[in-house]
């Protein structure tokens, strides 16, 4: 039986320094179930406390019930997944963001081959300039600040393992010069949940394909599957 993937959200934290824009990632310790020694973006899982905090929000623009569509859910789960990025960052960084500064940018779901499964909705913010991100939990390891095409670089030659989301939202803010330039971008891209997915064709041949976690629709076709240190951390 495929397990339903639990709601989740992650926070991008953005700053520029030397000409470049930089995001903040977390290397989770080994010792974790899920996506050990990866190096990720601050984020969990939807807790129960979260769908009364993101009730109490305010919203005088409206932005609720505009953004919930493109995020795939309706306004009361959204607001929670808001509270739940919110509430995350602060846990995981010790930064508290104002609700106006956090932008959603992309939608992942895990394969429905894993056993750890989840609905992320990716969301990018400003460093707050009187603030610092720190390392404030046990999940992780270090902390970095890092150029988005570094980091890719890293992940390429072995030094950086990368969840595939990951990964992709990085090739994302690498087209950019500068976090305002993110910040703009993404209030007008389509969000699309990504979810790739293993099909087994009549004859046997198995090819993996990313599609649209809500319709089924094709997105991407042959794509290369999981490996086996995106769940472990082992190399």
């Amino acid at each position: 039986m495929v397990p339903e993937p639990r709601p989740a959200a992650t926070v991008v934290l953005l700053r520029d320094r030397a000409g470049h824009v930089e995001a903040f990632m977390m290397h989770r310790a080994l010792t974790m179930a899920f996506a050990p020694g990866m190096h990720v973006f601050p984020g969990g899982r939807l807790e129960p406390a979260d769908h009364d905090a993101g009730a109490a929000l305010p919203d005088p623009g409206g932005r609720f019930a505009r953004d919930a569509p493109r995020a795939s859910t309706d306004e009361a789960q959204y607001r929670a997944l808001v509270a739940c990025a919110l509430r995350e960052l602060h846990e995981e960084s010790g930064v508290a963001l104002p609700l106006t500064d956090l932008h959603l940018a992309d939608h992942w779901i895990t394969p429905e081959v894993e056993g750890r499964r989840f609905d992320a909705r990716f969301f990018v913010a400003p460093m707050p300039r009187e603030q610092d991100a720190v390392l404030t939990g046990t999940e992780a390891q270090s902390v970095v600040w890092v150029r988005p095409s570094h980091a890719l670089e890293e992940h390429a030659a072995g030094r950086m393992p990368l969840l595939r989301p990951t990964s992709r939202v990085l090739e994302y803010l690498a087209q950019f010069a500068d976090a305002a330039a993110v910040l703009a971008a993404v209030q007008e891209r389509q969000i699309v949940p990504m979810l790739p997915r293993r099909i087994v064709s009549d004859d046997g041949t198995v090819m993996w394909a990313m599609i649209n976690g809500r319709t089924g629709e094709l997105i991407e076709g042959d794509i290369e599957p999981p490996r086996f240190w995106e769940m472990t951390g082992a190399r």
